[in-house]
């Protein structure tokens, strides 16, 4: 028989509950800046919508800027753990996997927005770009050395520096996924496939 000190639930520690709210925080700063932009929106609009008060974000962050230079990094952090997931196959199934991703990445709507917002912010703060552009450089180098595992396993080499052309499809799937209709998933997917046939042919 359970006693009641089995069935009751375990409190968090000071730490834990310090992290949930970090984390609900920025859950709710990016939905404001996908929606509102980074001039657009303000301290006042994430506390309203995580639900907590302004005290609660400024215990977490310093400023409007450096919950945006953590959600860059929670931002980046996720992508590239999806990638690596999304091509952790077998070599003849890195093509499918890796227009699989891609699609992904510009199904979501607020990814796509959020993307933009931070390189606009990039553009315009030299103290962001530095953090940005770091972030940016390594999820580049994660889709690279996954191409250069397709170029291997497809038996062609390489056609262009691999660091360009990983740089070059997320860009391409980037702006085709933002210049048309959501309910056309499917360009940059067809994009990609035909240059990448394209690129590793014999």
């Amino acid at each position: 028989m359970e006693t009641k000190a089995q069935t009751r639930p375990q409190r968090l520690t000071r730490a834990e509950q310090q992290a949930q709210t970090r984390e609900r925080l920025l859950a709710a700063a990016e939905r404001v800046f996908a929606r509102h932009g980074y001039e657009g929106a303000s301290i006042d609009l994430i506390s309203a919508e995580a639900g907590y008060s302004k005290g609660a974000i400024y215990s977490n962050f310093e400023s409007k800027e450096a919950i945006f230079l953590a959600l860059t990094g929670l931002y980046m952090a996720r992508s590239m753990a999806d990638l690596e997931k999304a091509l952790d196959v077998a070599p003849d199934q890195l093509a499918d996997a890796l227009n699989q991703w891609l699609t992904n990445f510009q199904t979501d709507n607020d990814c796509l927005l959020l993307v933009t917002e931070l390189q606009l912010q990039a553009r315009r703060n030299p103290t962001f770009a530095a953090s940005y552009y770091r972030l940016q450089e390594e999820q580049t180098r994660t889709l690279a050395n996954n191409l250069k595992r397709y170029c291997k396993a497809s038996g062609t080499a390489m056609p262009v520096n691999a660091m360009d052309l990983a740089g070059a499809l997320i860009a391409i799937t980037h702006g085709l996924a933002l210049q048309r209709p959501q309910s056309d998933i499917g360009t940059p997917g067809r994009v990609i496939r035909a240059m990448m046939k394209l690129l590793t042919r014999p």
